[in-house]
């Protein structure tokens, strides 16, 4: 994604957490200094209305700053895929597995994004999403997820799915659930389930059963060119389908659900002073 006339930024920010008010005021600085235009959306986006009505308040920004966590960031990209717009994260919360740039980092990228054709200081990283189908009584309805996707019980209740992976039958697996992210989700509910971490420059997904009844089901990464379809198995079962976080909607042996890698990317402005497996190194406190 290349450098293009900025006019207008949409900011989102969390505004509970300690500096918010110093942050805020430094990139307003920056913005002002380049005539830029800015929307600041100050509310809670974490349910899906909001971010469905935030899209249609930022269709028109040229890029968006996300001033917050990984679930404040995870909302902008969510709303900046409908319209391939690229996010900077400023880094402002508790973890920071995706949104590790610290503020005055960001500062230094945000001002040579606006000022020059250069970018010594940050690269646009395309990050791999997720395209989800759920069919029903001939009634097909697509999501996007840039995190995961999660087919989970919802009373109690083991859930007994039906595994394919590019139409051939792969396992009958009796869980809690599964797990279907990309490289950016990998680190996510996916990594507490027992998944590999997965480089965010690949186009893969990993496969993960949540609190399988069988030790011999292993995770899975599977490429690109590959989809996985689940359904129930059992007629009187009912799960909960979860795209990054939000519940979808209920599942039952009536649905099947498929998914693979779409074609579409987001775009997250990344620090060029560190590599993917320095974060690792730094966040998960690997040697010394």
């Amino acid at each position: 994604m290349n450098n293009k006339k900025i006019n207008t930024v949409g900011i989102i920010v969390t505004t509970f957490r300690e500096n918010t008010e110093e942050i805020l005021n430094n990139v307003y600085n920056i913005l002002d200094k380049h005539d830029i235009t800015y929307t600041l959306i100050e509310y809670d986006i974490s349910y899906y209305k909001s971010i469905s009505e935030v899209s249609v308040m930022f269709c028109s920004v040229d890029m968006i700053i996300s001033i917050g966590g990984d679930g404040t960031l995870l909302s902008a990209l969510k709303i900046a895929i409908k319209c391939n717009t690229p996010v900077l994260p400023i880094y402002n919360g508790t973890l920071g597995f995706i949104s590790e740039i610290p503020p005055d980092e960001a500062y230094t990228i945000l001002e040579e994004y606006l000022s020059s054709d250069t970018n010594t200081s940050y690269k646009i990283e395309p990050r791999v999403l997720l395209h989800v189908s759920t069919i029903r009584n001939n009634v097909t309805k697509n999501y996007l997820a840039v995190n995961d996707m999660v087919i989970s019980k919802n009373d109690g209740r083991v859930i007994h799915l039906d595994i394919k992976i590019s139409d051939r039958v792969v396992s009958y697996l009796v869980a809690d659930g599964v797990v279907v992210a990309t490289p950016t989700g990998s680190t996510a509910y996916a990594l507490s389930a027992g998944g590999p971490i997965l480089a965010p420059q690949i186009d893969a997904m990993s496969f993960v059963a949540i609190a399988p009844h069988s030790l011999a089901f292993r995770p899975l990464v599977i490429p690109k060119e590959d989809n996985i379809e689940l359904s129930l198995a059992k007629t009187n079962l009912k799960a909960m389908l979860t795209i990054d976080g939000y519940d979808i909607c209920e599942v039952d042996s009536d649905t099947i659900i498929k998914t693979q890698i779409s074609n579409k990317y987001c775009y997250i402005f990344q620090s060029s002073n560190r590599l993917f497996y320095d974060i690792l190194r730094y966040k998960l406190n690997w040697g010394r």
